[in-house]
């Protein structure tokens, strides 16, 4: 995308008319480049609470164990192993409360599957660890605190977006083909636990195989009130009422991404109404960091 055709975005949102002024609107901050050689399918990302500013993120299936930080700029900040875990198709990352013990854990979902045939998916939670100093300081590693084995109740889904709400339910937005997206969830299990989880309804998503409406990644603001979920090209917000997101703040088509991703997976808010986005691939073939300014959630 032109510059021009990015600020010709940005003025449209900004220019809608009242009526849609009730609704959240998004602007197009600024988009960067991964550099991270090794860094080449980010299909996850969030904010980092050791370290203003930085954020992790992490390639999906294929991919060894590890934990990239970067920041705005795309910069390469150098990485963490995770030790003593595997990486069947990493998905999403987000950061919560370790429950199991005092601090912040890194919740790293394992969770893909296209063929719709794994008989159980696993979230690893790993504390986070200090981020690396620099891209040449990738010789740390770190432990996960234990692996959380989930099945669904009925069978097995394909899933890129995962959510830890009010440091207690683990949520899961499946990666459906047709239909809206479900959501199943469980209370976050006891050290090294398993789940059952339980199908907590749909989100009005207008699923679109052929354009890509699919959901690839969500994040839940820091209050914990919106949640955020986002396509290959489109973001929807959802306003938590009881123990439920199930007030729609965007149409079902959603907010379209002002910038030009080839396979954008995921989004973290970085405060109330900072939202990033990362893609698998973008500009040269190389993942994309885009920052966006969200407009109207009324936190």
């Amino acid at each position: 995308m032109t510059a021009r055709s990015q600020l010709v975005t940005i003025l449209t949102w900004c220019a809608a008319p009242a009526a849609a002024q009730e609704r959240p609107q998004i602007v197009l901050l600024d988009t960067a480049i991964l550099v991270a050689p090794r860094l080449s399918e980010s299909s996850g990302v969030t904010a980092s609470a050791r370290r203003r500013g930085v954020y992790w993120t992490i390639n999906d299936s294929g991919n060894e164990p590890i934990l990239f930080a970067t920041d705005s700029a795309g910069r390469d900040l150098g990485y963490v192993r995770v030790t003593a875990v595997q990486n069947v198709d990493w998905e999403d990352l987000t950061l919560a409360p370790c429950v199991v013990t005092s601090g912040a854990c890194l919740y790293v979902a394992d969770i893909g599957d296209n063929a719709d045939a794994r008989p159980y998916v696993v979230v690893y939670r790993v504390p986070e660890p200090d981020p690396p100093d620099g891209p040449g300081d990738t010789l740390r590693s770190v432990g996960a605190l234990d692996s959380i084995v989930l099945r669904y109740p009925d069978r097995p889904h394909n899933a890129e977006a995962l959510v830890v709400a009010h440091g207690r339910t683990l949520m899961i937005v499946t990666k459906d083909r047709t239909g809206p997206p479900s959501v199943f969830q469980t209370r976050l299990p006891a050290r090294n636990g398993a789940a059952l989880l339980e199908f907590a309804g749909t989100l009005p998503i207008s699923v679109n195989l052929v354009r890509g409406r699919l959901v690839t990644g969500a994040a839940l603001s820091p209050s914990g009130e919106v949640l955020a979920v986002r396509t290959y090209l489109s973001v929807h917000f959802f306003r938590r009422r009881a123990d439920a997101f199930d007030v729609p703040l965007t149409p079902p088509d959603g907010i379209p991404i002002p910038v030009v991703e080839s396979q954008g997976e995921g989004v973290a808010f970085d405060g109330p109404d900072l939202l990033v986005l990362t893609s698998e691939r973008g500009t040269a073939g190389r993942a994309l960091l885009t920052r966006l300014r969200v407009l109207g959630l009324g936190q």
